[in-house]
């Protein structure tokens, strides 16, 4: 069965799994010809040269070669073809795409924000994140926590809040504001959504923030849990 499905020979397949027994590496590259055969791989330098070069393979192959001939004694720089070939075993297309062109460029090889394209304030999602910083709150390194509405359609920020402790339905409605009001310091983006969608968090559920949307005329609706097999376009 593993044979049939990677394409081989079954003789192949026990010829990878007795080398793997004698050798860590022939494991972790199966059909390797030695101990992993000394073969280039994208490395965090060689990573950090494609977003410097936006992903020039020729240019960074330029940098490798003048670095190796730096070294004393000088090494041995990947060929252009090796190099070549080691970015395109190593690295999604999507991570390639990225390297090149951006974050934007990398999302047209993902799921992220595939749904039906709609208009604009037709549907509002929101939730909250907590922000990979420390900032000092009362002498005291804090990481803080962001709640935000999004705009569906145009995938913009209408609204947002920010706490330095655990959010809360207060926070929630501090975003709320944020994101309807439209007048400055507000806006221009924002005013009132025909529905939100909420991810089960007992914040946007509580009755001060029911009834808020409520007030509004803003229809709530409660997201499933997720599972690994949702195929929903918010999950998406």
């Amino acid at each position: 069965m593993a044979a049939d499905a990677l394409g081989v020979s079954e003789r192949t397949v026990w010829r990878w799994l007795a080398a793997a027994e004698s050798d860590e590496t022939a494991a972790a590259y199966p059909g390797a010809h030695s101990r992993a055969d000394a073969r280039f791989t994208v490395t965090p330098e060689v990573r950090g040269l494609l977003a410097l070069w936006r992903g020039n393979v020729r240019a960074v192959h330029r940098e490798l070669t003048a670095r190796a001939a730096r070294q004393s004694p000088p090494a041995d720089a990947p060929s252009l073809t090796t190099l070549h070939r080691a970015i395109r075993r190593d690295l999604t297309p999507g991570e390639r795409a990225g390297l090149a062109g951006g974050e934007r460029a990398a999302r047209k090889h993902d799921v992220f924000l595939a749904r039906p394209r709609g208009w604009r304030n037709q549907v509002w999602e929101t939730d909250h994140m907590q922000v990979p910083v420390l900032v000092e709150v009362d002498g005291t390194a804090r990481r803080p926590w962001i709640t935000w509405f999004t705009d569906c359609s145009t995938n913009v920020i209408t609204g947002i809040a920010v706490t330095p402790g655990d959010p809360s339905r207060e926070s929630v409605l501090a975003g709320l504001r944020s994101a309807v009001l439209r007048e400055e310091p507000y806006g221009p983006f924002g005013g009132l959504p025909e529905k939100v969608r909420v991810d089960r968090g007992k914040d946007f559920l509580s009755r001060t923030v029911t009834a808020a949307f409520d007030l509004l005329d803003v229809t709530v609706e409660d997201l499933p849990a997720y599972t690994p097999t949702s195929r929903a376009p918010w999950r998406a």
